[in-house]
């Protein structure tokens, strides 16, 4: 599931008013006229005409800001992780929603909710804060806040970090519980390294209640936040029966011709017919 953050554009007729101006299917915040009745997006030339203006330097600093922003959900977007998803909230650029689905290892079957913070001077700043949203039975979440501990991914964030990498290292401390993890949940850090089947039930058991709040009614009116439904028949059966149907034989056959020798591996070998 891939959702995308577009910036929608938006023309004005003369007699328009900037209040009409809405926004669609973004987070981006849409530039509201300035108090002398001028568009802001006339900024970045009083900007040339003003640099030493503090008022523009600190509007140009938010543009600049958003546009980081914008650039790092677009690089998460193109890296290959599975099984996570993550979208920035319509509401606030600086919330991200995500839900993880554990396919395999101690975890497997667990679908676990999560939200990412990202710092007021993003960029810049310490490590995204990582919440998840229902008990994780693991040594590197807190039992009573759902925070992750990031320090064991990152022990410095830099201002080369990525959020794609942060997203990624949610993902491995499920399929990599690694008994030298520095704990912030005591109690799990003892029994993965004492109690291996005590553990492995602790698990099993934050698994099964991962599930029983799959469907639960959002705990936000953000359109962004990720719902799901239980599985309705009538909806999703002719999807399914899509998806399993025999492929027609004529979609594997090959096409185009080969050019190369029986008996040779160099390319464009075989002579043309005459």
């Amino acid at each position: 599931m891939s959702t995308n953050a577009s910036i929608s554009g938006v023309n004005k007729g003369e007699g328009d008013s900037e209040d009409d101006l809405k926004r669609q299917g973004s987070f981006r915040k849409l530039l509201s006229a300035n108090n002398n009745g001028e568009s802001q997006f006339s900024t970045p030339v009083k900007m040339i005409d003003r640099p030493n203006s503090s008022q523009n330097s600190k509007e140009y600093a938010l543009y600049l800001q958003e546009y980081n922003i914008l650039a790092e959900y677009n690089l998460l977007r193109s890296q290959d992780l599975r099984g996570i998803y993550v979208i920035p909230s319509a509401q606030n650029p600086f919330l991200w929603f995500g839900v993880q689905f554990i396919r395999h290892g101690l975890y497997q079957g667990g679908v676990f909710r999560f939200t990412i913070l990202l710092p007021q001077n993003f960029p810049d700043g310490r490590c995204p804060t990582v919440v998840f949203q229902s008990k994780v039975f693991h040594p590197l979440i807190s039992d009573s806040s759902g925070e992750l501990d990031t320090t064991w991914g990152f022990p410095e964030w830099k201002r080369n970090n990525r959020i794609w990498q942060l997203v990624q290292f949610i993902t491995r401390i499920f399929l990599e519980v690694d008994v030298k993890m520095i704990p912030v949940n005591e109690e799990a850090s003892s029994l993965l390294s004492n109690k291996f089947e005590t553990f492995k039930e602790q698990v099993k058991m934050c698994v099964k209640n991962s599930l029983k709040v799959v469907y639960d009614a959002p705990s936000t009116d953000d359109p962004h936040y990720i719902t799901f439904s239980p599985y309705d028949h009538e909806l999703h059966d002719p999807v399914k029966h899509e998806i399993f149907k025999p492929k027609d034989n004529s979609e594997n056959k090959v096409l185009g011709y080969s050019w190369v020798q029986p008996g040779s591996l160099q390319p464009f070998s075989k002579p043309e017919a005459r």
